[in-house]
């Protein structure tokens, strides 16, 4: 008895010490540098190193834990990082570098899921890019039936992928891989287009912060949404003022986040002037609301580029209160209100944003 009851002890004291842990080993061809870096993003969307390994004759390992899947990167030498979904499991990665693309990766069930529902994702792209280019020939030949039928098989393709999406979902509610995935999808779809998919996942990948992410998504999008009312906010502007939404009534606004560190939000900036120079004079006004935490930093992009528009920030970052009571989660990103103060659009893209002030003015 004392024999068995020491053995059950042993037992215990084992499985309590052993961490779950990855292993993550590369083998793969036409290999010439000699190391290999695991990357993550940080709350920038930058990537940075958590480890480095050397590399010999093709063949590199990563060993460490991770709380729930999480998606990382692996980079050989200045090569294209490859994207990983790490569990705690043995994971293989075999192939050629000089096709990241195809490279192999198995034993990480998240990883496998979310790679399958990438594939559809992909083919609706492929779809979308040569519908796009119908639709334009069209426009240019003034075949408005081929716009519309084109129009519709556009849509027809967006809608195939949610539906896949839902049924992949409801057959793996516990999949972190597929929860990844309708974080991607947040990219291309409006969160109540998402929503059906979303509430299906089990409670038990409750914690997992994709999961988090989408729930939190989904509680914001009850305060914002399309028709819904504009929050409040009152903001420092660049020239010592303050901004309010009070300050817009009765005009369209569109509210354009963005910071001096992001690259795209300067791109974006340029195509938003097109637009505030054609509409402003009929009621089109645009506030930039800057998430920058360096007043030097923002005040010296802000003067490198004028637009003529209001400038502001509370110079807090990403723990500005206006940027959660709007749902941003990356930059750029914009909301466009009414001139009742109702949200019209929800980060459109540009043709969006472009076709419906078009649409708005009339020209």
């Amino acid at each position: 008895m004392v024999r068995l009851l020491f053995f059950l002890l042993l037992l215990i004291c084992s499985s309590c010490s052993r961490e779950e842990s990855f292993l993550i080993h590369g083998d793969l061809r036409f290999v010439n540098a000699s190391k290999a870096y695991l990357l993550e993003q940080n709350e920038l969307g930058e990537l940075v190193v958590l480890d480095s390994t050397d590399i010999r004759g093709g063949s590199f390992r990563f060993h460490g834990h991770v709380d729930s899947p999480t998606m990382m990167y692996v980079q050989v030498g200045r090569m294209t990082p490859i994207d990983v979904l790490v569990e705690n499991a043995k994971i293989n990665m075999s192939g050629s570098i000089l096709l990241p693309d195809e490279v192999k990766v198995e034993g990480s069930r998240s990883h496998s899921d979310f790679a399958n529902l990438q594939k559809e994702m992909m083919k609706m792209k492929w779809e979308h890019n040569n519908l796009l280019i119908e639709i334009t020939n069209a426009k240019k030949q003034n075949d408005y039936e081929g716009v519309k039928s084109l129009t519709k098989r556009y849509n027809d393709a967006s809608e195939r992928l949610l539906q896949n999406t839902q049924r992949f979902v409801a057959g793996n509610p516990t999949s972190v891989g597929a929860a990844y995935f309708v974080c991607v999808l947040m990219q291309y779809f409006d969160v109540n287009k998402l929503k059906d998919i979303i509430v299906t996942f089990d409670p038990s990948i409750a914690d997992s912060p994709y999961v988090k992410f989408l729930n939190e998504e989904l509680a914001l999008n009850q305060k914002l949404s399309v028709e819904s009312v504009a929050p409040d906010f009152r903001l420092p502007t660049i020239s010592g003022d303050t901004v309010s939404m009070a300050d817009y009534a009765g005009q369209y606004l569109f509210i354009d986040f963005w910071a001096s560190w992001c690259e795209p939000s300067e791109d974006r900036r340029k195509r938003i002037a097109v637009s505030y120079e054609k509409y402003r004079k009929m009621g089109f006004q645009v506030l930039s609301v800057s998430l920058d935490r360096e007043e030097k930093a923002w005040r010296e992009a802000v003067e490198k580029v004028p637009y003529g528009w209001t400038e502001a920030s509370d110079l807090l970052y990403w723990e500005s209160p206006i940027s959660k009571m709007y749902r941003v989660h990356k930059i750029p990103y914009g909301v466009l209100i009414g001139p009742d103060g109702k949200v019209i659009s929800i980060n459109p893209r540009r043709y969006m944003l472009e076709a419906k002030l078009s649409n708005i003015f009339g020209y």
